[in-house]
């Protein structure tokens, strides 16, 4: 591990260890035998003993054996722009191994905690390729079983079961424009004109391959018109707007480990006021 010079020579800095990071998310309220979902920034905290081993000890350790951590995935190749590439390159994206939970890999853009975790002994993964998500702990495949609408950001999805086993969200370093319990929120809200992304993937379904198709909220491009709004003042990134209803409601708290911040939030009553900000500036 190269330690950055500037923390060996910053007076008073210690490492984060697995127990002194544990003992914090217990001290901020992280739920004993809950259901905690987690964004992680590493380099936010400095120099981790361990690495990202560590960070996923700490969490389980502060869940205790009865608690189970989660973290959204997605897949490699996202299907978001095939339809404006060459030719060429359409039939490129066509020409690779399918998504298998049990073996494709997280996201990169998305960091090292959601392939860590996919790769921790008993980890489950649901099975849409697009939006799908990771757990480990008792609660992990009732979290990510199909839902029976076919919605994985809905009522019955992932984060459905989230918010319904009263979970909480930590965002250990991550920013808030990353919480995606907000697509949860723009799912259930009771408004007009979102916007859907119909697409195929290809999915191993037993010894065959199969180019299924899917539809799902446009979380990438907007799932409601939010840019067509100037007096919403959006800024560069709706989920960060919406993230800014769960803060103004009273659903966070923030602590940090040195400069590192700590935010843990309370799902349903996040989910309750981005969805009720939605609600009132789009019905």
């Amino acid at each position: 591990m190269l330690i950055p010079r500037e923390l060996l020579n910053r007076s008073g800095y210690e490492p984060v260890t697995r127990v002194r990071l544990a003992g914090h998310l217990r001290r901020i309220g992280v739920a004993e035998g809950g259901v905690l979902m987690v964004h992680v920034r590493l380099s936010a905290l400095g120099w981790v003993v361990g690495g990202m081993d560590s960070v996923v000890h700490a969490l389980r350790d502060a869940v205790g054996e009865a608690g189970t951590l989660m973290a959204f995935s997605g897949w490699e190749d996202s299907p978001y722009h095939v339809a404006d590439w060459p030719e060429s390159w359409r039939r490129a994206y066509r020409d690779q191994p399918p998504f298998d939970p049990h073996v494709s890999a997280a996201r990169r853009e998305f960091g090292r905690f959601p392939e860590r975790l996919r790769t921790w002994p008993g980890a489950e993964r649901s099975s849409h390729p697009e939006a799908s998500f990771v757990a480990v702990g008792p609660r992990g495949a009732e979290l990510l079983a199909d839902p029976a609408d076919g919605d994985p950001w809905g009522p019955h999805g992932p984060l459905g079961g989230l918010v319904g086993l009263a979970g909480q969200v930590l965002m250990l370093g991550a920013p808030l424009k990353s919480l995606t319990l907000c697509h949860y929120a723009e799912a259930t809200a009771d408004v007009q004109g979102k916007r859907y992304h119909e697409y195929e993937m290809p999915v191993r379904r037993g010894d065959e391959v199969v180019w299924a198709a899917y539809r799902t909220l446009d979380t990438f491009s907007g799932a409601l018109p939010y840019w067509d709004r100037e007096d919403l003042q959006m800024g560069d990134s709706a989920v960060a707007k919406l993230a800014d209803q769960a803060v103004a409601a009273g659903a966070t708290d923030v602590s940090h480990i040195d400069d590192c911040p700590v935010v843990l939030i309370d799902a349903a009553r996040a989910a309750g006021a981005v969805r009720a900000w939605i609600e009132a500036h789009f019905r």
